[in-house]
């Protein structure tokens, strides 16, 4: 019940910032379409994201603004220099499937980044198909690809979420550790 309240909320917010009129009947209005909203298209439990964890959370938008920041350079050097670097690519990236709410943050997250572009998500084998204008290696979009996913989960997964999460994502080897 709290999250329809919260969800209501959030609808009838936008409904009067999209109208710019805080009257009675704005207000009426506004809550009788949020709820009809919510009542037609009810929340699957798929979507919903686990916990939210606002540390991690910190996290993953300072990682994703780093890298927002680092993409913005680069295409704007690539706009205003004579010499072309460009080498674009679509690489397949797979990812461990969550939930759908966690795919769209991480498809949005990867296309609202300069330079990359999400350009179709294969829900049935869990690959996102990611364009990326200045390629340098498949590998190294994979694994860009994985950090992000992995801090977003950390920020708003539930529990089986991260434990899958950490499993996949191999780390350090322990020192003396066999490296093949």
């Amino acid at each position: 019940m709290r999250l329809f309240a919260g969800r209501e909320a959030w609808l009838l917010a936008v409904w009067l910032f999209l109208w710019e009129d805080l009257s009675f009947a704005n207000l009426a209005a506004g809550a009788i379409v949020a709820t009809s909203v919510l009542l037609a298209f009810p929340p699957r439990k798929s979507e919903r994201l686990g916990r939210f964890r606002p540390l991690a959370a910190l996290k993953f938008l300072g990682y994703f603004s780093w890298k927002l920041v680092q993409a913005s350079v680069i295409v704007a050097w690539e706009i205003v220099t004579p010499q072309s670097r460009i080498n674009e690519g679509i690489v397949a990236v797979p990812i461990r499937h969550f939930s759908e709410a966690l795919t769209t943050l991480l498809a949005n997250a990867i296309s609202l980044t300069p330079g990359t572009l999400t350009i179709d998500v294969d829900r049935e084998a869990t690959i996102l198909y990611v364009h990326v204008l200045h390629l340098q290696s498949f590998e190294q979009v994979r694994q860009e690809v994985d950090k992000l996913e992995l801090l977003a989960v950390r920020a708003f997964g539930n529990a089986e979420a991260i434990r899958r999460a950490e499993e996949h994502i191999p780390g350090p080897l322990p020192s003396g550790g066999d490296p093949r």
